[in-house]
């Protein structure tokens, strides 16, 4: 199976998962979960530990999301309920996480020239979540895709 299906296939499934939870969650706890960044966090995994850059980008992960929104809520409040707008800001501090650790692994794959291009489709994403989160399938299939033809 080629880098970009088995990439594919990770979304899909993510996605698939994604809809089974909410259909089996409350209307209210729905809306607090916007997005679903699995699919990405695995897709980013898979091709992270084809081009050896995984114990790295693991690391640059673990790191940005010590800052995350949610996270510093439970340190000061503990298990206190989040706000919509903190709820709002951890997926996005997420996603900017993500934005570093897909450029990071556009130049593994391929360099600068990739690099560039990844980059360049991540910032002429749409602000809101949905379309920041579909910018980082979009180039995590364009990396996977990338991957196959250099392999």
């Amino acid at each position: 199976m080629s880098r970009r299906a088995e990439v594919e296939a990770l979304l899909a499934q993510a996605r698939a998962d994604r809809a089974a939870l909410l259909a089996r969650v409350s209307p209210a706890l729905a809306a607090s979960l916007p997005v679903d960044a699995t699919g990405m966090t695995q897709g980013i995994e898979l091709l992270a530990a084809a081009v050896d850059v995984a114990d790295e980008l693991r690391a640059a992960r673990d790191r940005g999301h010590r800052a995350n929104p949610a996270v510093l809520h439970g340190r000061v409040y503990g298990r206190e309920p989040l706000s919509p707008d903190t709820v709002a800001a951890a997926f996005a501090e997420g996603a900017r996480v993500r934005d570093g650790q897909l450029v990071r692994l556009a130049e593994a794959v391929d360099g600068g020239v990739l690099r560039a291009e990844v980059r360049a489709l991540l910032d002429a994403a749409p602000e809101d979540l949905a379309g920041v989160y579909a910018a980082q399938e979009r180039a995590l299939v364009l990396l996977a895709g990338r991957l196959d033809e250099v392999e």
